[in-house]
């Protein structure tokens, strides 16, 4: 007899402590080297130290917004591990899937946030390095009807042999009847990266996973990786790659990872907001546990929606983790999929008004009262052959399923 799904999600992949000092800066920054000078004390705010990585950003996200959610991580048994257990047992309660390891260094990592520049990060894999299969309490996965795993690009065994372990980590699931869904992170391009055939890793994962939620630059990346660095490599100092992506490239990765196998890839574009392609109805059947209730609502979709406009802005580390929070706490509650893209917007908008990825989350109920307030989207404007606008949504040339 199957287990009881007694769990909505479970989180599971990178963890880490996040260290965010505060730049006490007023206005933004030319370049970062006007600030980061050698020799210099450069007078800071207040460092927010808080549990990290998508399996707290993510994970503890979805358990805010109301969803039954474990969590399934590892770390070691240093100050940084102690730290991270402190700050789940004094926030949330405690975890039964988070493995402490004897003689490991716990993950960390510290978000620099200079006004006006782009994000960049210290980090230290640690433990993360080590996790793998046998690091996975299936039987919180069998209890769970949606798997979430953040970060494997960050993790050398689940990367390393052609992602062979993740390979088996998601057949299990899979197995157990549990969706899959898999969030991504760029590597150091310039470093191990470069030395490892994310293509075939690529073919390995996307078949095994049901929903895809990477970003529009690290999908390029994985796919397309000369391409990827020609295009980074031309970029002024305050450039990123999604600034020189197009609607059609955007589209193209998309149906690239349809074609491979997943049925749902939503792309987030940061400040251009969210796209997502969605595959016919045979292969959305074969969901797991998570499924769509309504598959003419779901199947053969090509949808773009704007971010809202947010209150302030202060960074957005973690806002990505929180779209797919918002996205995922709307699916597991079974709503149709332009619901699911106003709470994931909604999520990650709400998240760039706070300097961590977690205090701005006031709960489920919170998001639907801004959403049916009436919610402004950013202007945002697609000149691409086929697109039009509807209902405050982009519809895409190869959209086709009935509107919810």
């Amino acid at each position: 007899m199957a287990l009881e799904k007694d769990l909505e999600i479970v989180a599971a992949g990178h963890t880490c402590l996040d260290l965010i000092p505060a730049f006490t800066i007023d206005g933004d920054v030319e370049e970062m080297t006007d600030v980061l000078v050698p020799g210099k004390m450069i007078n800071m705010g207040k460092c927010v130290v808080v549990g990290g990585g998508p399996v707290t950003n993510a994970g503890v996200s979805i358990r805010r917004l109301g969803v039954k959610t474990e969590l399934i991580g590892k770390i070691g048994d240093d100050d940084f591990g102690q730290q991270i257990l402190r700050w789940y047992e004094e926030h949330e309660g405690h975890f039964e899937g988070l493995k402490v390891v004897e003689g490991e260094s716990t993950s960390y990592t510290i978000a620099i946030c200079i006004p006006g520049i782009d994000r960049f990060y210290l980090h230290h894999c640690g433990a993360n390095d080590t996790f793998g299969y046998n690091d996975v309490s299936f039987d919180i996965v069998e209890r769970s009807k949606l798997m979430l795993f953040g970060y494997p690009p960050w993790m050398e065994t689940l990367y390393k042999n052609d992602g062979a372990e993740l390979t088996k980590i998601l057949k299990k699931t899979k197995e157990l009847g549990t969706t899959t869904a898999l969030d991504l992170s760029i590597p150091d391009v310039s470093g191990y990266g470069d030395k490892v055939d994310w293509l075939t890793i690529m073919k390995n994962w996307i078949p095994l996973t049901d929903i895809m939620v990477p970003s529009a630059e690290e999908i390029f990346y994985f796919l397309y990786k000369d391409k990827f660095l020609e295009r980074k490599e031309g970029l002024g100092s305050k450039d990123t790659v999604l600034d020189h992506m197009t609607v059609e490239e955007i589209s193209t990765l998309a149906k690239d990872m349809i074609d491979m196998g997943t049925a749902i890839a939503m792309v987030k574009c940061g400040h251009l907001g969210l796209y997502v392609r969605t595959a016919g109805p045979e292969r959305l059947k074969q969901l797991g546990a998570a499924g769509c209730e309504d598959l003419e609502n779901w199947a053969n979709r090509e949808l773009w929606f704007p971010v809202y406009e947010e209150e302030k802005f202060v960074g957005a580390l973690g806002s990505g983790d929180s779209a797919i929070a918002g996205f995922l706490s709307a699916f597991v509650r079974n709503h149709s999929i332009e619901s699911c893209l106003r709470y994931a917007n909604a999520a990650g908008s709400m998240n760039v008004t706070v300097p961590d990825g977690l205090t701005w989350n006031k709960g489920f109920k919170d998001l639907t009262r801004r959403i049916e307030a009436g919610w402004k989207t950013k202007e945002f404007k697609i000149d691409a052959p086929g697109w039009k606008l509807e209902k405050q949504f982009w519809v895409g040339p190869d959209n086709s399923g009935k509107w919810e």
